[in-house]
């Protein structure tokens, strides 16, 4: 899917209060089950959520973090859902696909990335197609506006944004953010948060429970909490496993040359997509419009390999990623995100093909 129907895309001249206006009339209705994403940004659009329908409708909705391995939109979770019975369900910043994992609650979905499907009957805020494109964060802090006033919870949605664009993005919210809690915290906070996902647990509970209790950003980074130190620990963790992730070499293939490079890390720590980051300012290829850079991590997950892919300039990993996709490999778990960020999980064989496809050699096979 490489646009999102004309009815259901936010109007770019007023999205935020198309957002908070397709969000009045769910908020509406029962206190839903929360599914996110544990990244900075799925975390603390699930806790801005959570705060707001508590402080306006005095009920805290339940949060189901998707993390490690798992999908929003595969049969698996469905049938968790069906177990639970949620009597409304809140996706947010898991993608969009054409799918309700709850067939019988209403359901919204709230996401910035390439849909690959928009399911039936549900309400849908979409920052995709969007310039620039608000993260999940951003998107639920203005459709929080329908359950009442959320400016106190702005520091969440500013947590979101960074995390995904870094703190000198084109974000009035950021500016605002940094001129009030200064850019060291915000960036503190995203490094804390971020870091439990990430370590070799992938227990990111810790970071969730922070953001719900926090008031701001001095309070989740100084205020002394046990979550912070949890946080703190992982983050170590993860420090020490990036440091070796970063030492490994970029490799070149035959097809696109010095455009596309693959790092081969083993690691039971999440560091593939802070090694590709890491690597995207530093590899120029002549006569192309920007460089992908994948890094690839064979030990985060048995029989499997976990890439994450970054881009500078013009570089579409989306595209390129769909234009080489492994015969059956799972939509869910396989080149979703946005142009700049995107990877997926793939068996050894297809990873294989994959490589072979792109134009490596050996040494990147499983």
């Amino acid at each position: 899917m490489d646009a999102m129907p004309p009815s259901l895309a936010l109007d770019p001249r007023s999205w935020a209060g198309d957002a908070r206006a397709r969000f009045a009339a769910f908020a509406d209705g029962a206190t839903p089950l929360i599914a996110s994403h544990d990244d900075a940004d799925g975390l603390s659009s699930a806790a801005l959520l959570a705060r707001a329908w508590d402080a306006h409708r005095g009920a805290r909705p339940e949060i189901r973090l998707v993390g490690r391995g798992e999908n929003a939109w595969d049969d698996a979770f469905a049938a968790e859902l069906a177990e639970r019975d949620p009597p409304a369900l809140v996706v947010a910043d898991l993608g969009l696909a054409g799918r309700r994992p709850a067939p019988g609650a209403p359901m919204a979905v709230i996401d910035h990335h390439v849909p690959t499907g928009v399911p039936d009957d549900a309400t849908v805020i979409s920052g995709y197609g969007l310039a620039p494109t608000p993260s999940t964060s951003l998107l639920a802090w203005h459709a929080a506006g329908a359950l009442g006033d959320v400016a106190a919870l702005d520091w969440l949605a500013a947590v979101g944004l960074v995390g995904d664009y870094g703190d000198t993005a084109d974000f009035p919210l950021i500016a605002a953010a940094k001129k009030r809690h200064g850019a060291g915290l915000l960036r503190e906070t995203v490094s804390l948060v971020n870091a439990p996902r990430r370590s070799a647990s992938g227990d990111a509970d810790a970071a969730l429970a922070l953001l719900l209790k926090a008031r701001d950003p001095k309070d989740a980074v100084r205020g002394g909490h046990s979550e912070t130190t949890a946080c703190d620990a992982a983050r170590e963790e993860v420090k020490a496993a990036t440091a070796e992730g970063r030492r490994q070499p970029p490799r070149f293939g035959r097809r696109y040359g010095r455009a596309v490079a693959v790092i081969r890390l083993h690691s039971p720590c999440q560091i593939h997509p802070l090694v590709a980051q890491s690597w995207t300012g530093r590899l120029k290829a002549k006569d192309a419009p920007g460089v992908i850079v994948f890094a690839a991590n064979f030990g985060f997950r048995e029989g499997m390999v976990a890439f994450a892919g970054r881009a500078s300039g013009e570089a579409d990993i989306v595209d390129v990623l769909a234009r080489h996709r492994p015969d059956g490999a799972d939509p869910t778990r396989y080149g979703n995100g946005h142009r700049r960020a995107a990877g997926g999980t793939l068996p050894h064989a297809q990873w294989n093909a994959l490589m072979e496809d792109l134009g490596f050699g050996p040494e990147l096979r499983a």
